[in-house]
């Protein structure tokens, strides 16, 4: 009996409860905790989202993708994002798709714990790069203050990048969101 009086409390306390208005307006935040592969290895992210107006948001995140490169080793890349996310359209008060436009900046290193070939024309193993990202995310309401959400970005970096210069990812996380 505490057992289920516990989880009703937390579910209470989680926002289990639909309350439809408060899905996508003016003012309502959130943070997000999302884990994806990229096209040369897997990442973590954080986010944070506002929502500016009623149907457009603004998503700053920062990310670390690690994997392994053939001929260069180890790598690990650091990237900040900033994205405009306007909504596309929703079902119901359930699912929210977003568009995603904006640009990154990271900084990228290859070689690392003495990992991949040493050459004498080997380029630098370390790069910042920046560029451009669109993409498109989904958020799966579970009542007023959780959300499943899966994202999918594109971009393309300058400053000739040492990992990949068209990255890609794609990610699943759990988002919190709050006033």
């Amino acid at each position: 009996m505490k057992n289920l009086l516990l989880v009703a409390l937390l579910l209470a306390g989680a926002g289990a409860v639909p309350a439809f208005a408060q899905r996508h307006v003016h003012h309502i935040s959130s943070w997000g905790a999302h884990l994806g592969r990229s096209e040369t290895g897997d990442y973590y992210e954080l986010s944070y989202t506002a929502m500016l107006t009623n149907r457009l948001a603004l998503r700053a995140s920062g990310l670390r993708d690690a994997g392994n490169l053939a001929g260069r080793g180890e790598y690990s890349s650091y990237v900040g994002r900033v994205l405009l996310a306007p909504q596309l359209f929703r079902l119901g008060e359930v699912a929210y798709v977003h568009l995603l436009l904006g640009a990154g900046a990271g900084y990228e290193r290859t070689g690392e714990n003495g990992t991949g070939e040493i050459a004498a024309d080997a380029k630098e193993p370390q790069r910042f790069t920046y560029g451009p990202q669109t993409g498109a995310e989904v958020d799966v309401f579970l009542g007023n203050r959780f959300s499943l959400v899966a994202t999918a970005t594109k971009g393309y970096l300058f400053n000739n990048p040492l990992i990949d210069q068209w990255p890609g990812y794609a990610s699943a996380g759990l988002r919190y969101h709050f006033r």
